[in-house]
């Protein structure tokens, strides 16, 4: 009833080569200011928190059990595998169907919510072969269990990313039978396009376009306002969802960037239908049993 984030990160120190020396072992962190942040998050209406994290991340499962229960916010965990820096070794030896049936047994056993955040390495033109096939891997894992897709593009990152790149990915998914109804193509409130001419193409395909770093980055806020009026004004209000993708402060959606679509005018309808309605409908999914890929 109240509003969702629809990507964030409560338990997660990306692992191999993106691991961040100065943070403790995701096992070992105390989720004590997590907490804090959460409750934060909770008096300003937040009801409903996405946790992109899994254990190519270094998820810790338990603590988003505690997040929640002392809280009060529902947790939704996901599954997949980040980037090729991340990934397990064994990734490049396996197949689609083996790692699609691999996340849809896990799914069903640690009750996802979602697959997310799948991306892409930082200043790319394309993907590594691995990530292809595990683009390919969660479409068929979604298909094979309903769980909705939220990903990661690596828009913002370098002058190399093509514009088209969410395109591309929303391309993959396709290929393997997914519903672009149950695709969120992420991270592009970092793409500059501030008539949202890309965006505009997501969603025309039916998928959900993510403005998930909705405060800092590369584009600045007062253009990332400028490509959502845009897009609202397209007639796309029922395709964009909002978050941070922040380790803390998962707040500042709420009371620093809904503020100021307020002002640029987005009246309170609007705002209410972005920060509930979407996710909603979203992460809404029939449970399938999962089998075989």
């Amino acid at each position: 009833t109240g509003s969702t984030l629809f990507h964030e990160h409560l338990s997660a120190a990306y692992s191999r080569t993106e691991l961040q020396p100065t943070l403790p072992p995701p096992n070992s962190a105390d989720p004590g200011p997590v907490i804090e942040d959460v409750r934060a998050a909770a008096q300003g209406g937040v009801t409903c928190i996405v946790d992109g994290g899994h254990p190519d991340m270094g998820r810790n499962m338990e603590h988003l059990r505690q997040i929640s229960r002392e809280t009060g916010v529902h947790v939704v965990a996901s599954g997949g595998y980040y980037r090729q820096s991340t990934y397990p070794l064994e990734i490049s030896s396996q197949s689609e169907d083996q790692i699609a049936t691999d996340l849809a047994a896990e799914a069903t056993a640690l009750r996802y919510g979602a697959f997310g955040e799948i991306g892409q390495m930082p200043d790319m033109t394309d993907f590594t072969t691995d990530e292809r096939k595990v683009f390919r891997a969660v479409g068929k894992a979604h298909v094979l269990t309903g769980l909705p897709i939220f990903t990661h593009s690596p828009y913002g990152t370098g002058p190399n990313v093509p514009r088209e790149i969410g395109l591309r990915q929303l391309d993959l998914l396709e290929s393997v039978g997914v519903d672009p109804q149950h695709v969120t193509i992420g991270h592009v409130c970092c793409l500059d396009d501030p008539s949202a001419e890309i965006i505009k193409q997501v969603a025309m395909r039916g998928a959900f376009v993510g403005f998930d770093r909705v405060t800092g980055g590369r584009v600045e806020d007062s253009q990332k306002v400028e490509t959502i009026m845009a897009f609202l004004e397209a007639g796309y209000g029922d395709k964009l969802l909002l978050s941070t993708d922040l380790r803390r402060e998962f707040n500042r959606t709420i009371s620093v960037f809904v503020p100021k679509l307020i002002a640029a005018g987005i009246d309170q309808e609007t705002i209410r239908t972005v920060l509930s309605d979407n996710p909603a409908r979203f992460l809404a999914f029939l449970p399938k049993e999962a089998t075989s890929a």
